[in-house]
């Protein structure tokens, strides 16, 4: 890793956290003011989430834990299916969120089955590691080694061992970090986007594009060919550490988060325009805007929110005003569209949009990020933005024939093609995610 220098002495943590099995770390549930149930509707996102989940329960999953991605409009499965370690590891949060809500014992199973087929068919014996995708009987398609995909698996496993308390998920998540230190870790103490199966070099590019078998629509690791490097990897396994404290309280794996997003944002954080940009070189440069260098607009706004999380956690408060509150004001400023409501996409270094069309995803972690930092950090003056953007999900981006969400902002007066609108088994998790922190902080869910 990177030369970090900690900025607190873990020890004064060590009643915080204790061993899987006996004090797990509890999120604690927040009081909800009326300010808050006036902007947060509980009822309307308690009946959206548990509608999202089950749409995705009965029509995704199959009886073996594998998670079928291609459903179409109309929640029917349709194509050839591949199962990724992201579908796998995002599916598992779902229903773990859906337990969280329901206490249905359905969703605890469906939590078990997809982690079981996760464990049973895509961990690499030979090499160590998991496999980026297998087909339904457990054959795998695509075995290069995968950080994105990792990260997911972590993150899946992590939810999986906080809901059902069971060991062997803690165990297993515990040793998929271990292989991803051993095999993905690069130079400069970040992670490469991928390898082959034997983690020996990048892999080959994938049919169809940078995006792989995820879809075309999905939000995906972006694949490396000569030297290219992304943040995205890494703040997904941010975001599964965090997870992955939260279901075994281990200090170490508190020193390990915090240790990754010091390095990261030490050494990749723009300083001076305080966002952080998505693609680097071999030696992790920001790659240059004739290079495709730029920031993604999204993910600044997912920072924000990760930040928020992290400092809820036990990180210092300082970490919000150096970064998460710096990457919130980037955003608004440049993502937001004053006009219509949600945000763009893709920004470039001068600050500027590019107007294209809208993507569920972006206006999933933009809503998420807003709520959070309105209620937890004072930000009052993004409510505004909050009803208006929500108003615009509603409307443009949720389903009000079959339910659920499409991936792109959808214009009812003039609609795709039918064969066009399909149901996005990766994006899902950014809509759950959305719906759940509404839930959390209205004191539904903790």
């Amino acid at each position: 890793m990177p030369e970090v220098i900690s900025r607190r002495n873990l020890l004064q943590f060590a009643g915080a956290g204790a061993l899987f099995g006996s004090r797990v770390v509890a999120a604690q549930r927040v009081k909800p003011s009326a300010t808050v149930r006036q902007h947060i509707d509980a009822d309307w996102f308690r009946k959206a989430l548990a509608d999202e989940i089950q749409h995705w329960f009965k029509s995704a999953e199959l009886p073996s834990g594998f998670v079928q991605q291609r459903i179409d409009r109309q929640w029917r499965p349709t194509g050839e299916q591949v199962a990724t370690l992201t579908s796998q590891g995002r599916h598992m949060f779902m229903r773990a969120r859906g337990y969280d809500l329901t206490r249905d014992a359905a969703y605890l199973q469906s939590v078990r089955r997809i982690a079981d087929f996760t464990l049973a068919n895509f961990r690499d014996t030979q090499y160590g590691g998991v496999y980026f995708s297998v087909s339904p009987d457990g054959k795998v398609v695509d075995d290069r080694k995968d950080s994105y995909g990792t990260a997911f698996t972590i993150f899946g496993l992590s939810h999986a061992a906080r809901v059902t308390r069971d060991e062997k998920y803690r165990k297993a998540a515990l040793a998929v970090w271990a292989d991803m230190k051993k095999g993905l870790r690069d130079k400069a103490g970040f992670f490469k986007p991928g390898t082959t199966r034997d983690f020996s070099q990048a892999p080959a590019p994938t049919r169809g594009g940078l995006m792989g078998r995820e879809g075309a629509a999905a939000k995906a690791p972006q694949r490396s060919t000569a030297g290219r490097n992304t943040q995205n990897p890494m703040m997904h396994l941010f975001e599964a550490l965090l997870a992955l404290h939260e279901a075994t309280g281990s200090k170490e794996v508190f020193a390990e988060v915090e240790a990754h997003g010091n390095a990261m944002f030490t050494k990749l954080f723009q300083d001076k325009g305080g966002y952080l940009p998505e693609f680097y070189d071999a030696d992790w440069k920001p790659l240059p805007a004739s290079e495709g260098g730029h920031p993604d607009l999204g993910h600044q706004f997912e920072w924000a929110y990760l930040w928020s999380q992290a400092v809820d956690t036990g990180f210092p408060k300082q970490d919000l005003q150096l970064y998460g509150e710096r990457l919130l004001n980037y955003g608004m400023k440049v993502a937001y569209d004053t006009e219509n409501g949600g945000i763009f996409s893709v920004g470039d270094y001068e600050g500027n949009p590019v107007r294209a069309p809208k993507g569920l995803w972006q206006q999933c972690e933009f809503l998420r990020a807003l709520m959070n930092w309105a209620v937890l950090h004072g930000h009052n003056e993004l409510w505004d933005a909050f009803d208006k953007s929500l108003a615009v999900f509603k409307q443009n981006f949720m389903d009000a024939q079959y339910g659920g969400c499409f991936s792109r902002y959808y214009d009812p007066k003039t609609p795709p093609e039918e064969s066009q609108l399909f149901k996005n088994g990766i994006d899902c998790y950014h809509v759950c995610g959305m719906y759940a922190e509404a839930l959390r902080l209205t004191g539904v869910l903790s």
